[in-house]
């Protein structure tokens, strides 16, 4: 069995990683600070020389403000296109911050805790 650092889906979900921590307008050096860690690590982690875990993604999305689920959704629909261009992976990045965006009011607003869970 291959490692999963090694395959190109992992890939094209650190390259959506990348493009929302760009897209957001944060540097390695300020995702880094509100990680609390190290520019390096960040660098690390984006091109693939070392591999995040769940809780990992969850916490570099919280950084960005982005919610971790339509990263995720982003990444999940794009994943089974072996060539992925630029301008789509854009396109999906635009559309999951406005996602993203009203997904966070929706769950600042409330009572969204239990209609939610009904």
């Amino acid at each position: 069995m291959t490692r999963t650092i090694h395959k190109d889906e992992y890939h094209l979900l650190l390259g959506f990683m990348q493009l929302v921590r760009e897209a957001v307008g944060v540097t390695q050096v300020e995702l880094a600070q509100r990680l609390r860690t190290t520019q390096s690590y960040v660098s690390k982690c984006e091109r693939g020389e070392r591999r995040i875990d769940i809780m990992e993604f969850v916490a570099y999305c919280e950084a960005l403000g982005v919610d971790a689920s339509v990263l995720m959704d982003a990444f999940l629909d794009h994943r089974d296109y072996r060539q992925v261009s630029p301008e789509s992976m854009a396109a999906a990045v635009a559309a999951l911050m406005r996602k993203s965006k009203r997904r966070q009011r929706m769950r600042a607003l409330p009572g969204a805790d239990k209609e939610s869970s009904s």
